[in-house]
């Protein structure tokens, strides 16, 4: 009896010692399961963070361009070569063939050209305006004239033309209201202001549709509005956070709206929302443009005068 009872509990031992080392075994094949679960988890966070990390950089963007002229005050981009933008800074107008990595003087030179309008309907004209500046191309930007007007004075803070009627213009001289010009800028007729500007000397951003001469939309201070009959009467419209510095209008359907102002740059598709574009510029956008060939491109200089631009409606911004 004590024999069977001895065999009893060594087979009990055995079977015992035998499930322990199967747990054991289990565990030891679980725990690799889980390290293997976590190495390709790490794996995978560490490729998403540093993807997000690149986009991130790519987002917030590079300087194209660092401007070291006095100021920084206006952009446009050339309304027949894609590739082509001018920028308008105190001492003149400068020229880029290479969608911003570098930029070279041009003819005018020695004259403010705190505003640029080029018109796509007549490629051939363009205008720049400024601090006791009215000057007028009539053979692409080659050679520049003085333009004469009955304007009450040259001091235009404001200034846009009219991207299907290069003959249509809105001008506001400090401190006179806000004016238009059905002829180029030979005679000017007074309008009714938009109830943006903070300082009361007419500084806001004006942009027309680029189907519609008369449909105007102007942003400052205050916020945003539009007028539909050429500045006889304005209404409110949405605006994007900060004070609108400088607008820009990309023929896209729905028409695409660019606000640069003191906290970004934002974008309004339509009557959409305003979304705020991933780029951190220094400052103020003092200067922004998109382009009337390429409607996905918009560019902007900062308050540092550093130039950025983008290809992809500001989704991503383009590095040197």
């Amino acid at each position: 009896m004590v024999k069977a009872a001895n065999a009893t509990t060594h087979a009990q031992r055995r079977r015992e010692a035998a499930q322990k080392r199967g747990k054991q075994r289990r565990q030891q094949r679980l725990l690799i399961r889980i390290g293997a679960i976590a190495a390709v988890i790490l794996v995978a966070v560490g490729v998403w963070w540093f993807a997000l990390l690149d986009a991130s950089d790519t987002a917030s963007g590079q300087a194209l361009f660092q401007f070291d002229t006095a100021d920084f005050h206006s952009l446009a981009f050339d309304p027949v070569q894609s590739d082509t933008i001018y920028f308008g800074h105190h001492g003149g107008l400068k020229v880029s063939d290479d969608g911003g990595v570098s930029w070279n003087d041009t003819e005018l030179q020695n004259v403010d050209a705190m505003q640029l309008a080029m018109p796509i309907a007549d490629p051939e004209r363009r205008y720049a305006a400024g601090h006791d500046v009215f000057y007028v191309s009539s053979d692409g930007g080659v050679s520049w004239e003085s333009q004469a007007s009955d304007l009450p004075g040259t001091d235009l803070h404001s200034f846009t033309a009219s991207p299907s009627d290069a003959m249509r213009l809105y001008a506001s001289p400090a401190g006179q209201g806000l004016f238009t010009s059905a002829d180029g800028g030979a005679t000017w007729q007074p309008i009714t202001a938009p109830p943006l500007a903070q300082d009361g000397m007419g500084m806001f951003a004006l942009a027309v549709d680029p189907t519609d001469p008369l449909h105007i939309y102007a942003g400052g201070g205050n916020g945003m509005a539009e007028s539909r009959d050429g500045g006889a009467s304005w209404q409110p419209r949405s605006a994007p956070s900060g004070g609108v510095v400088s607008l820009a209008l990309a023929p896209d359907e729905p028409l695409t709206f660019y606000a640069g102002t003191d906290q970004g740059l934002w974008k309004q598709s339509g009557d959409g929302a305003w979304e705020r574009l991933p780029l951190e510029v220094s400052g103020a956008i003092l200067a922004l443009a998109a382009n009337p060939i390429e409607p996905q491109q918009v560019a902007l200089v900062d308050q540092e005068g550093q130039f950025y631009r983008s290809d992809d409606g500001g989704q991503t911004w383009t590095e040197s």
